[in-house]
């Protein structure tokens, strides 16, 4: 794999930070996730306006514009002969001191790399997938959680958790047993043909996916409310989806070894799919592409 790291394209085999990086250190720093689809992001803007808002929370040097992240997501897209995959941009503060505190003014580490998509992808949207609940929240305060911070270390537990769990995603659980969001998802859940998701306040992360969906549906006349899901709820919900930017809408149909709405993915969030994909068609087929 090849990478771009401050500035230069590297094989990632070769690509070297410094163990004084307070990314490594500290986890200071942030990340975003953005498509591709033929070889050209898909809603890059949005995705670099929220990192830029992290950057600006942490005091950390701003991405940029986006046609220069465009141009370096195609290129290394072609360079890895990908054309549907994943791009992340990783910002850290870079060596700035060991301790908590920065003692002095450094250069950030800017680190571009792509990935491929999950491997059959297509077939749990077709199928819906299973989830499992966590017995954790997630491990960010009020106001911190709207951020794609370095260090989440109950996102990477939660997966390891669904995994062992053959499940696709973990959910995290409040100790009022609220369900929030996933380790790299929001969660809808349909109620009487209208859509009902967590409330963006401040605690989970608001996803760009997410606020398309919300806004689709919208469009397309359904419903939609932000309000706390329980367990008990998110259990009799008729139907229920995550979505994300690399699993798009993704039908939920069995939690913890019980099916959920009819096992099998609903008319809503079928019909939620089909505009998606329309979106992604028409946006990708003008340009620009942010």
């Amino acid at each position: 794999m090849l990478v771009w790291l401050n500035g230069r394209v590297l094989d990632a085999r070769r690509a070297r930070l410094s163990v004084l990086d307070r990314g490594f250190l500290h986890g200071d720093g942030v990340y975003d996730t953005w498509r591709t689809y033929g070889g050209r992001p898909f809603a890059l803007a949005a995705h670099l306006r929220r990192l830029t808002g992290a950057t600006r929370r942490l005091g950390l040097p701003l991405p940029g514009a986006a046609v220069a992240w465009e141009a370096r997501t195609r290129m290394l897209l072609a360079r890895n002969r990908l054309a549907d995959g994943a791009a992340r941009l990783t910002i850290s503060r870079g060596v700035a001191g060991v301790g908590p505190a920065p003692t002095r003014a450094t250069s950030p580490t800017v680190l571009l790399t792509v990935r491929p998509l999950p491997r059959g992808i297509a077939g749990d949207q077709a199928r819906g997938v299973a989830v499992t609940l966590l017995p954790f929240p997630r491990d960010v305060g009020r106001g911190w959680g709207a951020f794609k911070l370095i260090g989440h270390p109950s996102a990477v537990l939660g997966r390891v958790l669904a995994t062992r769990r053959r499940a696709a995603e973990g959910l995290y659980v409040t100790d009022r047993r609220v369900v929030t969001e996933g380790t790299t998802s929001n969660l809808f859940i349909v109620e009487r043909g209208g859509l009902v998701t967590p409330p963006a306040d401040g605690t989970i992360l608001c996803g760009v996916t997410r606020d398309l969906v919300l806004g689709l549906a919208r469009r397309a006349g359904l419903r939609v409310r932000e309000a706390a899901i329980d367990v008990r709820r998110l259990a009799r919900a008729d139907e229920a989806f995550l979505t994300a930017s690399t699993i798009e809408v993704l039908p939920i149909v069995r939690m913890d070894g019980r099916r959920l709405g009819g096992g099998q993915p609903g008319p809503v969030t079928r019909r939620l799919q089909a505009a998606y994909h329309r979106h992604v068609s028409l946006t990708i087929g003008r340009r620009p592409s942010f």
